[in-house]
């Protein structure tokens, strides 16, 4: 099935469907895996869905935190060599888009992309290729093998609308604080609520497809808006670090990192005041409506 509930009866088994789905898919990729790259971009998209259902079902399923847990290790352990394969892209196209302003640092920042793309070469070399994917399936296995004793403490619709509601209340308290301390890790944690919504909104699409289509696209648009200010937060941080004292050669690189944040917060928080205008209790009441077009 889909990424979505069809029906708002039997919602249990619809969870547990759901899941087990997203894990086949990491499983079937992980057996194939015909590019390690695209395997762990498939395995970790499935860790984002599956941790994205269980946050919709916290208030009611008691095996939560283990279930969550599980899924972030897998995840995690894919983390460090990603994250350093986005700093190389991240830096590649700000030397494509500001190479002239770039220029007055005397080629230090093409230096930078090469150290980047030799510090990412190193950590896949380290990372372990087929003993990780080898683990994710285990990992994979044995979650699948748990899904089906699922015990929710609810049932019906109210298996999932009290994780809706608070998931939504998250999502605006944390642009709330974004707003009022515009800093890296606020506005991370804000697209952190961002993405989880978004996938419950994806979840929901089939309740009212006219509505939450384009609903989906504006979450999938700030997602993105602030997926790119995170990474270039973690560029910038990286360059700050690893800079020897009283080296100017990246000053003009960092600025031009600041000036695209900015801008990136701006579009981010005009989009994101649209998207949580509604006070919790209406939007619950709008989304309930909603739950209940489904045949």
């Amino acid at each position: 099935m889909a990424y979505a509930f069809k029906q708002s009866s039997g919602v249990a088994r619809q969870v547990r469907d759901i899941a087990t789905e997203q894990i086949d898919k990491a499983l079937d990729a992980v057996a194939a895996n015909e590019d390690f790259d695209r395997t762990v971009h498939t395995v970790r998209k499935a860790c984002k869905k599956l941790r994205a259902l269980l946050k919709l079902i916290r208030p009611v399923f008691a095996d939560y935190q283990a279930e969550n847990d599980a899924i972030r290790a897998v995840a995690d352990r894919f983390s460090v060599a990603r994250d350093a394969a986005v700093m190389v892209q991240t830096m590649s196209a700000l030397v494509d888009s500001s190479g002239a302003r770039l220029s007055v640092d005397g080629g230090g920042s093409v230096a930078l992309l090469d150290r980047l793309r030799e510090r990412a070469r190193h950590l896949r070399q380290q990372m372990g290729e087929e003993e990780l994917l080898a683990l994710a399936a285990a990992d994979f296995e044995r979650a699948r093998e748990r899904v089906p004793d699922w015990k929710f403490d609810a049932s019906g619709a109210d298996v999932v609308q009290p994780g809706l509601r608070a998931d939504y209340s998250r999502l605006r308290k944390r642009l709330a604080k974004a707003r009022e301390t515009p800093e890296g890790e606020r506005v991370h944690e804000w697209r952190k609520a961002t993405k989880v919504w978004w996938y419950h909104m994806r979840l929901y699409e089939r309740t009212a497809p006219a509505i939450m289509e384009n609903l989906c696209l504006s979450l999938d648009e700030l997602g993105e808006t602030l997926g790119e200010h995170h990474n270039l937060m973690v560029l910038s941080d990286w360059i700050v670090s690893t800079r020897a004292p009283g080296d100017s050669s990246v000053d003009m690189l960092l600025a031009i990192i600041a000036e695209q944040q900015a801008a990136l917060s701006e579009k981010a928080f005009d989009l994101g005041r649209q998207l949580a205008a509604e006070p919790p209790g209406v939007a619950a009441k709008r989304f309930n409506a909603y739950w209940k077009l489904l045949e």
